[in-house]
């Protein structure tokens, strides 16, 4: 009797171990589970972010003061700060036949190429998780009537 008694033990000691063993490794997880959701979320909140962003800029006019290009090579840049994130647009002026910036990059208001690239880019400001860009363009031409 007493030796079943003594193997009954040591079998229930193993399966304990083997158990703890199995769940401490799932609640190690836990951690990570928790710290992958929030990125998410906050890579959420800056994707609605940029599409708000995008979406107040495609309401404008082609010669509105928000929208302007003239500057550098490089067109121009505007950062501002929207809760946690900063937000960065940057126009330029994109020639129409090649799609990269003219080689003389317009001075003043006459050289307007016709055509601006819109680049919208959110990041946290902690550096936290990865940027969010979305480009789009504005043209000078009025749609034809079809």
């Amino acid at each position: 009797m007493r030796s079943e008694f003594g193997q009954s033990m040591v079998e229930l000691m193993v399966s304990i171990v083997i158990i703890t063993t199995a769940l401490s490794g799932i609640i190690a997880l836990f951690p990570y589970i928790i710290q992958k959701n929030a990125r998410i979320q906050m890579q959420g909140q800056a994707v609605n972010l940029l599409q708000n962003e995008i979406e107040k800029l495609r309401a404008l006019r082609y010669y509105d003061p928000e929208l302007d290009a003239l500057g550098g090579g490089l067109g121009m840049s505007s950062i501002k700060t929207e809760g946690p994130f900063l937000v960065r647009v940057t126009v330029k002026y994109i020639d129409p036949k090649t799609s990269l910036p003219p080689d003389n990059y317009p001075s003043d208001i006459s050289q307007d190429t016709g055509l601006k690239e819109v680049t919208v880019s959110v990041k946290r400001k902690d550096n936290i998780g990865s940027q969010v860009n979305l480009v789009t363009y504005f043209s000078r031409a009025k749609p034809g009537k079809g």
